[in-house]
């Protein structure tokens, strides 16, 4: 029988691989204890010694916004969103496709919370970080545009896919204009969710409207 081979030591991880392993293990922390977070907390959540962290990271300030960015990253939601059923209607597409990304928002959202009240600066950033938020929040955009319009035959609509799910994000991303300070991904927002789905696919007025009194 072949043995398996062995699993990658650390220190045959590249830079990039290291920093990313780090990141991934102490993202879970960072969203509980925000800026808060030391560095042995963030060493045995690597499983690496404290000195392994700093030949990654010029300083924890860096470490955080390399964790604000992977958390940002639309790979995983995209996937998802992709991944919703084709064999429903198009309302009920588009509406568990913005509650998966009001969700990724939300969860976002208390993140930088949590670091805002712990005190870190997310203007600022370490040196060196693995990109710009501002590049990676566009990115995010854009690819999420992609996944959303993706679920529509555009023989469906009479605009471009990539428009409806633009106005998509607006409208379902408002929702936590008006959100109390009590609302958390926890909170099922599904209705309100569907709501906007409707507005947007079937426009705000009623179907009896006589549009020739209105002029």
């Amino acid at each position: 029988m072949t043995a398996e081979p062995p699993r990658r030591r650390a220190s045959a991880m590249s830079p990039e691989q290291r920093r990313e392993a780090i990141v991934e293990s102490v993202l879970p922390l960072v969203r509980e204890h925000g800026a808060h977070i030391t560095t042995k907390q963030i060493a045995q959540a690597a499983g690496i010694a404290e000195g392994t962290v700093f030949r990654a990271f010029h300083d924890k300030t860096e470490l955080l916004q390399a964790c604000v960015t992977a958390a940002l990253r639309p790979d995983e939601l995209c996937a998802h969103v992709r991944a919703v059923p084709r064999d429903t209607d198009v309302a009920d597409r588009l509406t568990e496709a913005a509650q998966l990304f009001y969700e990724h928002f939300t969860s976002f959202g208390e993140l930088v919370h949590t670091l805002a009240a712990s005190g870190f600066d997310l203007r600022g950033g370490g040196q060196g970080k693995p990109a710009g938020l501002q590049e990676v929040r566009e990115q995010f955009i854009r690819d999420l545009n992609d996944a959303v319009a993706s679920l529509v035959d555009p023989r469906e609509l009479r605009i471009p896919p990539g428009d409806l799910a633009n106005y998509l994000q607006s409208l379902v991303l408002g929702i936590r204009f008006t959100a109390t300070a009590l609302d958390t991904s926890d909170v099922d927002h599904r209705a309100e969710i569907r709501a906007r789905v409707d507005v947007l696919l079937h426009g705000a007025l009623d179907a009896t409207t006589d549009h020739e009194e209105s002029r």
